[in-house]
């Protein structure tokens, strides 16, 4: 398949591209960090931030730990151990790249010991979409197999066909406050307040686009 002009300059500037891995890294650390509590059956409930112990009974997701004030979401204790005591979340970056709005999509996954202390984290960069001016774009990511980003690919490809994946993790991802964007795309939104969680990239996108309906 022939490339266009914009897949031809994203693969060039997908290349040189410079990695912004430690301050995005920091960022995660200090802004994504989960406050998270584990309940027992029988209601016990352990606060990660302050190791509290409570008896939490409520239905709500959400609820205040009573001695460090935090509001912490509740998690059953057999869904903890399911997920081998791991929390992903997906955040990203704004930048404007020679006349290009890119997002860079990020993964953060937080790993707790037994105890329930944090034993680690890995953040790495997943996918970033190329959006022009008038609405066009491109997404480079990671390699995939059977539908699902590869953990130990680390360079970026074009996406020739579906980009659904990249699209659903770029939506769903918290956006940083202290990014570029573009005049068009800054004037039109006002502020980057309006990128929510759930439909940042359609956002994006949606803003972008031409209005054929006044042509």
């Amino acid at each position: 398949m022939k490339l266009t002009p914009l897949q031809q300059t994203v693969i060039r500037l997908n290349k040189t591209l410079p990695s912004n891995e430690t301050e995005i890294v920091r960022w995660a650390v200090d802004k994504t960090r989960p406050r998270i509590a584990t309940r027992h059956r029988n209601g016990v409930t352990v606060c990660f931030s302050c190791g509290n112990t409570m008896v939490y009974t409520g239905k709500d997701r959400f609820a205040r730990c009573c001695e460090c004030g935090h509001t912490v979401e509740i998690i059953e204790d057999d869904d903890w151990l399911a997920t081998k005591r791991m929390i992903c979340y997906y955040f990203a970056s704004l930048e404007v790249v020679e006349g290009l709005q890119v997002m860079r999509t990020y993964e953060v996954i937080f790993r707790y010991n037994a105890i329930n202390r944090l034993k680690g984290y890995l953040v790495r960069e997943i996918c970033r979409h190329w959006i022009t001016a008038d609405g066009r774009w491109a997404v480079t990511s990671l390699r995939r197999f059977i539908g699902r980003l590869m953990p130990c690919s680390k360079k970026m490809k074009l996406r020739k066909g579906d980009t659904e994946i990249e699209d659903y993790l770029a939506n769903n991802a918290i956006v940083i406050d202290n990014g570029n964007l573009l005049p068009e795309l800054s004037m039109a939104l006002g502020s980057k307040r309006k990128l929510i969680k759930g439909n940042a990239l359609t956002i994006i996108r949606n803003t972008l686009e031409p209005d054929y309906s006044i042509i």
